[in-house]
């Protein structure tokens, strides 16, 4: 199987490892020794439980997650919690604070705008075709979030600090960039990031949220 293939340097749905597409091989013929296909067993099942939990228990260690944060498993894409995140947490008479880097935190930013909430711009670098990340950033004090996109493909700018938001929870789209460094998870509220990019194939999007903002 493994010389037929080439060097695929898609920015998503980014290539899978080898052995990791030999299980998936496998599975769809037989999972877990169940006799069924992976695509056949009921969402509902022991078997499709631990594979919920074992990918859970997986995202915990490699972002070495404590107790305090939810890991979610959710349908949509991370398109669609450009307009989730204002729903759930940004209330009437809040604002909200986007750092508009690219064409992923604009569509963020639009999104918040059609649900008719507060949002402020409080930085962008559109002014130069999105060629760099802004810096020393001033956030609104009560800001219901700060919302950033860790990494942008288009572009090619990635956060290599991220920012201070103060006691403001930070939300972060880091669907391009999730699991391909280190980073303290303590500052961020949310965390977001569709499979495709880095962590597996389309069709789900990954959510961390700390158990305050639920």
């Amino acid at each position: 199987m493994g010389e037929d293939r080439i060097f695929n340097f898609n920015a998503g749905p980014a290539a899978l490892p080898l052995p990791v597409l030999e299980e998936i091989k496998g599975s769809f013929l037989n999972f877990a020794g169940s006799g069924m296909s992976i695509i056949e067993v009921s969402h509902r099942s022991k078997w499709f439980d631990e594979v919920i939990e074992d990918a859970i228990a997986r995202v915990r260690r490699l972002l070495k997650l404590d107790d305090n944060y939810k890991v979610l498993f959710l349908q949509g894409g991370a398109s669609l919690q450009f307009s989730m995140i204002p729903m759930n947490f940004l209330p009437d008479g809040k604002t909200a604070d986007y750092v508009d880097t690219g064409t992923w935190s604009s569509k963020a930013v639009k999104e918040a705008r059609i649900l008719d909430k507060k949002v402020t711009v409080a930085a962008s670098s559109r002014d130069r075709d999105y060629a760099y990340i802004p810096k020393n950033i001033s956030f609104t004090e009560d800001a219901a979030y700060v919302h950033i996109t860790s990494n942008n493909t288009i572009k090619g700018t990635q956060w290599g600090k991220f920012p201070d938001a103060g006691n403001v929870p930070l939300i972060a789209d880091m669907s391009s960039d999730i699991m391909s460094r280190p980073f303290d998870p303590r500052p961020f509220g949310m965390i977001y990031a569709g499979a495709q990019k880095n962590i597996g194939p389309a069709g789900v999007c990954m959510v961390i949220v700390r158990r305050d903002m639920l």
